[in-house]
């Protein structure tokens, strides 16, 4: 694992270089360029919120607008997208580029890190779009209706952060100190899974496939697009383990609670998020650094 953070530091301006080149990639010859950043996620809420808020009419609580559910959505959706993407793409990268695998002597933990570190951008372009509308709902003094989905695992914050005006403002711009902490543990668990994947990807060239199917059951396995409490109460509670079980479900709601809540992120999701993205992180570099040596016999 330290063997890993050390060649990729040494290698630092390799993969900032990789990382430029990933971002004007993107959208080369697109006309609005970075801006498809702030309308893919909202081209993905306005699916999502038409199926599960107008068409299934999923409720959020008695006193949650369309407005604000939709913004509970975005903030999931943004995080998600981030996250998905990167792991969909790691999980192939070294085959993509198995010509520098096989004739240089490349420094192959840079695939994996630059597609973490420009997704990880990618979504910073996005959170701007979360926070606009979440102010909105401050100035406009309408914040009952994001009270009344917290959690009940997050009800130990104290209620009053959710008041409109100068003092829930000011908190709330000081809970944004977190995001950094939260986009750093994000980018450490993506690329432990970006490692683990992209090796198992050379041994078993179905992983790429089975990855792309179980990131759609992940994310409807995520309260991202419904409420924490359908889960909870479903069959008696029968299925609340899934969310017991899921670091990404951890992530989401300290995000959520920075976000749109103007709070710090709850200890009993962050901490045990953090152990599971260093864990993460020790095997995948582990199982990558292990098989190196054997990558061009694979390719």
């Amino acid at each position: 694992m330290f063997g890993t953070i050390k060649n990729l530091y040494t290698h630092r301006r390799l993969l900032r270089e990789f990382v430029v080149r990933d971002l004007k990639a993107r959208y080369v010859g697109s006309s609005m360029g970075f801006f498809w950043s702030v309308i893919f996620p909202l081209l993905n809420l306005a699916v999502y919120f038409f199926v599960f808020r107008l068409i299934m009419e999923v409720r959020f609580g008695d006193k949650m607008s369309p407005e604000a559910s939709a913004m509970w959505m975005l903030a999931g959706i943004t995080v998600w997208t981030a996250f998905a993407e990167t792991i969909s793409r790691s999980t192939n990268c070294l085959v993509e580029n198995g010509n520098l695998i096989q004739k240089v002597v490349f420094p192959s933990e840079v695939l994996p890190a630059f597609l973490t570190v420009s997704s990880l951008i990618n979504m910073m372009i996005g959170i701007p779009l979360v926070l606009l509308g979440v102010g909105f709902f401050i100035w406009r003094g309408d914040t009952a209706g994001f009270a009344e989905i917290q959690t009940a695992s997050l009800a130990a914050f104290d209620g009053q952060i959710l008041d409109p005006g100068p003092d829930r403002t000011l908190r709330w711009g000081i809970s944004m100190v977190c995001l950094p902490l939260l986009m750093l543990s994000q980018g450490i668990f993506t690329l432990g899974l970006g490692y683990f994947l992209s090796t198992l990807n050379l041994f078993l060239r179905d992983t790429y496939h089975l990855v792309g199917v179980l990131v759609v059951f992940w994310m409807f396995g995520t309260p991202i697009f419904y409420p924490v409490q359908l889960v909870e109460q479903a069959r008696g509670g029968q299925f609340a383990f899934i969310l017991d079980i899921n670091p990404m479900h951890w992530l989401i709601e300290s995000y959520r609670e920075v976000l749109l809540f103007g709070g710090w992120p709850p200890l009993h999701f962050i901490g045990p998020f953090l152990l599971v993205a260093i864990l993460t992180f020790g095997v995948g570099a582990t199982f990558f650094r292990s098989q190196k040596d054997r990558f061009p016999d694979l390719l």
